[in-house]
């Protein structure tokens, strides 16, 4: 189920609404990343242009001086944290498997942006509500597709976060087992380039 939060390319596919963003919306984007301890971070960059609730934050900074960065950590997580300034948002979301074929999703958010806003904790919850059924919904499909064993086909640079994860995985396994230091599998920053 983690391999969904990972995949930066499925926005427009999986997370379409008039207030979001759609397929038309879909053009060429590069992002840098680079390694940290247990995981890999999307590093700080300007938010999706096609995105309607990421233009809202020009009400407190100008559009070159927002920016999100994504950590990505084993076993499970997930860290998002948007900067307009000096106000910010962070979410954190992980995905737990509860048994082999279930998991759990669960996120939480915290920020000193919109405060002023009426409703706000609730109109967010409604948000962050919509956008989890929408992924757990795709990771129902995907669980039922994998059942029936198919040849997975992993694009190169749009699923080499989940490559990322698998390699990452097996490298801390492989350390636990033999005593050693984990062997990180990213050597350095990269640039990654898909459309979405």
């Amino acid at each position: 189920g983690i391999i969904g939060l990972m995949d930066p390319a499925h926005g427009p596919f999986v997370h379409q609404a008039w207030w979001w963003r759609s397929r038309q919306s879909i053009h060429e984007k590069q992002k840098n990343f680079e390694p940290i301890p247990y995981g890999f971070r999307m590093s700080a960059h300007t938010p999706s242009s096609n995105s309607a609730p990421y233009k809202l934050l020009r009400l407190y900074a100008d559009a070159d001086s927002i920016t999100t960065t994504i950590d990505f950590v084993l076993p499970n997580m997930r860290v998002e944290t948007i900067r307009a300034g000096k106000y910010w948002f962070s979410s954190l979301t992980t995905v737990t498997p509860i048994t082999r074929d279930h998991c759990r999703i669960d996120v939480v958010a915290a920020w000193n942006i919109f405060r002023w806003m009426p409703f706000g904790p609730q109109l967010l919850k409604f948000v962050f509500a919509k956008f989890v059924g929408q992924d757990q919904e795709t990771m129902e499909k995907q669980s039922e597709g994998l059942k029936h064993n198919p040849h997975l086909m992993l694009i190169d640079d749009a699923d080499r976060p989940a490559k990322w994860y698998f390699q990452l995985k097996q490298a801390y396994l492989e350390a636990r087992r033999n005593g050693v230091e984990m062997q990180h599998p990213m050597t350095g920053p990269i640039t990654l380039k898909w459309r979405s």
